[in-house]
């Protein structure tokens, strides 16, 4: 079925590829016109980006073009009158299944160590399945070990906002159990709020009322107004805080959150006994929560946003060898007797993209944990098949 979308386009003479550059895709990519002509001709969205996303962009880019924002909203609402009319498509053939995203040419399936590799480099155990099983197997850059402090001061103290944006295997949930693992190790007084709704979209002021209670008083009955328990929530913190503790409330999948969520949040931070304030706020999400932090896309969430500062977790890049390193060495292996050092270049080399859209023509880095050990995974598989005794730059290319 058409969505209003379709017609909005036409009626303001706007041009379907402008949209395109305007909305990005998970991988950094712009939308293609194939996937923007389904979705505005048929309602069928993209396989993998998040379609709240692909609203999000959209709409806020339809604002800035002069479509009044009554109108923007209601984008992506089923068009009846042209659905009557059957009225001509734009830019794609009618289909019923889900657009193909365009291949990521430095996305590497997962595959598992294979017996054949394991006995040609003499590995024991895959280095990169369970590889985090303590501090000393946690490969810190510098640019980690930022982001690790914040936390864990986010976490002893009161009244921190602050977000952890990074990619999808890049190390932000590694960071989050390092930091309770940290609070537990040295027997911290702090108390670390989870909610554990799997839908964050669906998350609002009251489940987060409800996760903190449940925290602090897990055999305390939940008030049924807003009103009443946010008043309950307020007193469990005033008490807890003045027994000494400190509270936390992390969320992971931020970028799933809704603006109005978001807006409710600053609620929750500014709660405070005296001058003290109550809590702790962390974010975790991937790029789009950077996005959703954007004041010029959200101006009537500006209250938080001024308020939250916003860490990146970068690539390894440069960290590489050191990061390789610490993984083969907690095997009892050295990354030199594996790889020759023209393949941490080549691996370097072949985990960069060239950006589309705001960063068009530039070489970006996806250069991440994940991403590596999946790499990594792959090259010695292939290096035991073709019966290589190191894995070398040709190898690193042709994986």
């Amino acid at each position: 079925m058409p969505l209003r979308l379709k017609s909005i386009l036409m009626e303001h003479d706007l041009r379907q590829t402008d949209m395109c550059e305007a909305v990005q895709q998970f991988n950094g990519r712009p939308l293609s016109k194939a996937a923007a002509g389904l979705l505005a001709n048929w309602g069928t969205w993209p396989k993998q980006t998040p379609r709240h996303s692909i609203v999000e962009q959209t709409v806020a880019w339809l604002i800035r073009q002069g479509v009044p924002p009554a109108k923007a909203a209601m984008a992506f609402e089923i068009d009846d009158e042209q659905a009557e009319r059957g009225s001509p498509v734009i830019g794609a053939p009618h289909r019923t299944t889900e657009v193909p995203e365009e291949k990521d040419p430095t996305h590497i399936e997962p595959e598992m160590l294979t017996a054949q590799a394991k006995r040609a480099f003499s590995l024991f155990r895959d280095p990169f399945i369970d590889d985090v099983q303590g501090p000393d197997d946690l490969y810190l850059s510098a640019d980690q070990r930022y982001v690790r402090e914040a936390m864990f001061q986010a976490a002893r103290q009161g009244g921190w906002l602050m977000a952890v944006v990074g990619e999808s295997g890049s190390g932000k949930s590694t960071l989050r159990r390092e930091t309770i693992d940290r609070i537990n190790r040295e027997a911290l007084p702090v108390t670390v709020i989870q909610p554990k709704a799997i839908d964050k979209t669906q998350l609002n002021a009251r489940h987060i009322c409800e996760a903190i209670l449940y925290d602090l008083q897990p055999n305390c009955k939940p008030k049924r107004s807003l009103e009443a328990l946010s008043r309950q929530v307020e007193k469990g913190l005033a008490e807890s805080g003045r027994a000494g503790y400190t509270h936390v409330l992390i969320i992971e999948e931020a970028h799933d959150l809704s603006i109005q969520t978001l807006k409710y949040l600053k609620r929750f931070w500014e709660l405070e006994d005296g001058y003290r304030r109550l809590l702790s706020i962390v974010l975790i999400g991937q790029p789009e929560l950077r996005n959703k932090l954007d004041e010029r896309r959200y101006p009537d969430a500006r209250e938080l946003i001024r308020r939250c500062e916003v860490v990146e977790l970068l690539p390894l890049d440069s960290n590489l060898g050191e990061y390789l390193t610490l993984k083969f060495k907690r095997i009892g292996r050295e990354v030199s007797e594996l790889l020759d050092q023209d393949a941490i270049d080549a691996m370097r080399e072949r985990l960069r993209i060239v950006g589309h859209g705001t960063h068009r023509g530039e070489s970006i880095s996806t250069c991440y944990p994940l991403v590596v050990n999946n790499l990594m995974t792959r090259c010695l598989n292939v290096a035991a098949r073709m019966g290589a005794t190191s894995v070398n730059a040709d190898i690193v290319q042709g994986a």
